[in-house]
């Protein structure tokens, strides 16, 4: 079936399990009438706000797009250029208006679509003047409801505002509810607030359809209800920076103490407190040179060093996993469990992809940025354990057979995120993944956070996938749900992006 138009809710911090049991105890009429259809979602890693909308209006992951993360140190830039606003970036605050900019020049849903509208979402490029319906007002309704605490201010001025848009001649309209997310943080996911955010959302798609009827154009509309990432409630706080620094004796550049310090040895750039991006100086001569920080510091050099820097962080229960990068492209991930390799086979077709700045899957930088076919092979070796407690896999895999045999386990996808997010430059020379009921954070936490995501945990990863279309009954990605979203419309699909149609030809 075509579609004339498109909503987009984006139900930021949702998780699957507690949408579904809302639904079951019949909390969520609107949604269980008019968007019966639920499909397992997977989102990306970091699993965190920001870079997880990203694959949603481009169909490209954080990597592809040269954000990998909600923070993130630019070697490269900083050992080239003195004077950059571009050597280290975090969103959290104002800085959260650089991040259009940020991004690779990646296809965008409200660039194809002209008549497109935004309602407090960060990620906006390519939308119209007109369209951008909270341009002014978001900053000042995130900076009320964080002073107050009162999530449900912005729940409701986007039903308002939906509700306004919807009334005009629209292809596209993506609409961001901040509650389920923020209470998530400051209570549980699975508080009686948090609850209360899905019941606003519930409240806005009973809203919304009931006006699409009146004016008879329900039948042609299509609306998702989607989320950037799942949470989990936090237990413990490991201050990373801390342990760099007073543990390891690495001066260390992280937000938002420090981000001034001169003489510095390694970057850490926390994102969503339950994944961080470390960054290393290539050398560690007595005189401290910008120039030691060019280039990716690779995992065979990182085992080499004295200090044993992987070997510490893993004596801490916090830390699950570590990831990083061989000189030949292979990402390498360690665990307590165990340690693995992953590569893309060798003699896979390989397509090219404008380049974001940094090096791609072959590890190496300049030229074209090396994009990948839609089923491209993954070779897979553990090293005794596996690191993700996976069953025995073969060595072989296309990429979506890595998400049929990894979605019900406590990693879905964990493969393909991790191949996807070293494409960008500005990846840390080590990424972290938190066990769960932890995060990397400990202090300039305002307010203090009792639940976290941006990890490859299960709990972080599972999104839902609510909607009134049919589609086929299987695993999802959120970069699959841009080319869907077009083809439902009747709209071609560009090339060059990481997510396939799901709307049966």
């Amino acid at each position: 079936m075509s579609y004339q138009r498109c909503i987009v809710i984006l139900a930021d911090g949702a998780r699957p399990d507690v949408m579904q049991e809302l639904m079951r105890q019949g909390e969520l009429p609107a949604i269980s009438a008019h968007l019966g259809k639920s499909y397992p979602a997977v989102t990306v890693f970091p699993s965190t706000t920001g870079p997880a909308y990203m694959p949603f209006l481009t169909g490209s992951y954080p990597g592809t797009c040269n954000v990998p993360g909600i923070r993130w140190f630019d070697k490269s830039t900083f050992a080239q250029r003195r004077f950059s606003h571009r050597k280290f970036r975090s969103y959290v605050g104002g800085a959260t208006l650089y991040i259009n900019g940020d991004m690779a020049p990646v296809p965008s849903l409200f660039k194809l679509l002209p008549r497109s509208s935004n309602i407090f979402s960060s990620i906006n490029r390519g939308v119209s003047w007109h369209g951008n319906k909270t341009t002014f007002s978001r900053i000042w309704y995130w900076y009320y409801a964080h002073l107050t605490d009162h999530w449900g201010v912005p729940d409701r001025a986007a039903t308002r505002k939906m509700l306004q848009a919807a009334e005009e001649d629209f292809q596209f309209m993506f609409v961001v509810y901040p509650g389920i997310d923020e209470f998530s943080h400051l209570h549980s996911p699975f508080g009686e607030r948090t609850r209360e955010a899905y019941r606003e959302i519930d409240r806005a798609v009973g809203s919304v359809v009931a006006q699409l009827k009146q004016s008879r154009r329900w039948d042609e509309t299509c609306i998702m209800i989607v989320s950037d990432h799942g949470l989990s409630e936090t237990r413990k706080h490991f201050g990373l920076n801390r342990f760099l620094e007073e543990e390891m004796g690495l001066p260390t550049l992280y937000y938002p103490k420090t981000v001034f310090k001169k003489d510095f040895v390694a970057a850490s750039m926390v994102s969503g407190n339950g994944m961080s991006h470390l960054y290393l100086r290539n050398s560690h001569g007595a005189v401290a040179r910008r120039s030691d920080w060019a280039g990716r510091t690779f995992w065979e050099t990182i085992l080499a060093r004295p200090d044993r820097l992987v070997e510490r962080l893993l004596e801490h229960e916090e830390v699950d996993l570590i990831a990083g990068q061989r000189s030949d492209g292979a990402v390498v991930v360690r665990s307590r469990r165990g340690e693995a390799v992953i590569s893309v086979a060798v003699g896979a077709a390989l397509r090219g992809r404008p380049n974001p700045g940094g090096p791609g899957l072959d590890g190496h930088d300049g030229g074209r940025h090396i994009g990948l076919p839609l089923q491209y092979q993954i070779k897979y070796q553990s090293i005794g354990s596996d690191p993700f407690g996976y069953p025995q896999f073969p060595t072989m895999m296309t990429e979506r057979e890595t998400l049929d045999r990894t979605i019900t386990t406590d990693y879905p996808d964990a493969l393909v995120q991790l191949l996807q997010i070293f494409r960008s430059g500005r990846t840390g020379d080590l990424v972290l993944s938190a066990k769960k009921g932890f995060d990397l954070r400990q202090r300039h936490e305002v307010h203090e956070h009792k639940s976290s995501h941006g990890s490859l945990h299960r709990e972080h990863m599972m999104i839902p996938l609510v909607t009134n279309v049919t589609l086929p009954n299987r695993a999802v990605r959120s970069v699959d749900v841009f080319p869907t979203i077009l083809s439902l419309l009747g709209q071609p699909i560009p090339g060059g992006i990481d997510g396939v149609s799901l709307n049966p030809p």
